[in-house]
């Protein structure tokens, strides 16, 4: 993974809201430009720092390999300048809540900022001939520490951008396939907890085991075993799946709870705990019995989704 800093300030809002990052092939005297070339060497799942007026305002993962694009026309009359033709790198945007101001921590910035082609300069700033610049790890590392003290839920929005740009690349498989289109539909219908898998869960759970709701139109069916890590058959059976109300939901999805094979609920951390206590659930429930097949699943999202989690810092 590379991490990669881009400076954009006429573009900024509709990049980030449109998901992308474009720049023409060269400049507007023919000539080629480093930073414009930097977009065809990004890859899947690299991080990328948006920055602009002094601030870094979103962090993104590249959900996608470049293509060669006309000039976006939401851009307006911005970059008429620029040539018609150029590369654009779709990108998952996570806007910070609290941006991020590098100025202020210039001293640990500063050593390692590229020698050639650095994004900001020394004094922290900004290199306006510089549009995506690649940093080292060491201050990518860096920067998203610094980030994080400010965004505590600056890495749960990372993984959640890898968890869904993995899942956008298997659904791209599926449609790929010599599958029939009954089947595609079934299986990517299954990502988003419907069709042919929620019907076969509905038909095992009755309602959320945590909070006690029945009413279906208020639960989500949702996969033990992750759909993007499931075999055909799994994506579609109803043992792999529980009926969860959101917020549960959201927990357990991400790996944040799971359930033994007692029926015990289990917490990844104290921070957990504490927002499951906010929400005025009982954290010693026993959930209920499991059938075979369940714990099977069960013992997968302990091993491979719980324990991954462990050591997350929470809000």
């Amino acid at each position: 993974m590379k991490y990669w800093w881009v400076n954009h300030k006429q573009t900024f809002t509709t990049e980030i809201n449109e998901g992308y990052i474009w720049s023409p092939k060269h400049k507007s005297d023919g000539h080629p430009n480093h930073s414009y070339t930097n977009l065809t060497l990004t890859n899947l799942h690299d991080i990328v720092f948006s920055y602009g007026n002094g601030k870094i305002l979103a962090i993104g993962k590249v959900e996608n390999k470049y293509a060669e694009t006309e000039r976006p026309a939401e851009f307006g009359s911005a970059g008429n300048q620029w040539s018609d033709i150029g590369w654009m790198v779709p990108i998952q945007w996570f806007k910070l809540p609290t941006p991020f101001i590098p100025k202020e921590h210039i001293n640990l910035i500063a050593p390692l900022l590229p020698s050639k082609y650095s994004p900001i300069q020394p004094n922290g700033n900004g290199n306006q001939g510089i549009y995506l610049a690649e940093i080292e790890p060491d201050l990518g590392e860096l920067l998203r520490s610094l980030i994080a003290e400010t965004n505590p839920s600056l890495e749960l929005a990372i993984k959640s951008m890898d968890i869904s740009i993995e899942e956008n690349q298997v659904q791209e498989q599926i449609l790929n396939t010599s599958k029939s289109p009954t089947e595609k539909s079934q299986l990517i219908k299954a990502r988003v907890g419907q069709g042919l898998f929620r019907s076969r869960v509905e038909e095992i759970e009755k309602g959320c085991r945590v909070t006690n709701t029945e009413n279906k139109l208020f639960l989500i069916a949702s996969h033990i075993k992750p759909w993007k890590d499931a075999s055909d058959e799994e994506k579609l059976d109803g043992h792999n799946g529980f009926l969860l109300s959101p917020h549960v939901d959201k927990l357990f999805d991400r790996g944040f709870i799971s359930f033994e094979d007692n029926g015990s609920i289990i917490f990844a951390n104290d921070g957990i705990v504490s927002i499951y206590l906010n929400w005025g659930l009982d954290q010693h429930k026993n959930v209920g019995k499991f059938k075979r097949k369940q714990k099977e699943y069960l013992q997968y999202h302990r091993n491979h989704l719980f324990n991954r989690h462990g050591g997350l810092l929470i809000l």
